[in-house]
């Protein structure tokens, strides 16, 4: 049976249950880049959490470009959820 640190070394989505500011469920996912890399993302339903501090619709996998990629992954699941606690402070308007 694996340990608990194992077990998280294999995960690849954290439920992080309801966002408090936007009353949305909100999650860190994996994204397996073609190059092998794991990248994280944050997630809130079909937005995801920009380096610029705003959420930005996510497009399917064939229409992410470089850039969008860039802006919207971080290396591990510790800066993901750093960078939201640290940088998300008030809500503003989502659209697609």
């Amino acid at each position: 049976m694996p340990t608990k640190i194992e077990w998280l070394e294999k995960a690849t989505v954290f439920d992080l249950g309801i966002c408090s500011i936007y009353n949305r469920p909100i999650r860190i996912e994996a994204r397996d880049q073609i190059n092998g890399e794991r990248l994280w993302v944050f997630k809130m339903n079909e937005w995801v959490l920009g380096k610029d501090k705003h959420f930005h619709y996510e497009p399917i996998p064939s229409s992410r470009t470089d850039k969008f990629i860039l802006l919207t992954r971080f290396h591990s699941v510790n800066a993901c959820y750093e960078f939201w606690k640290k940088n998300i402070i008030k809500k503003e308007s989502l659209y697609i």
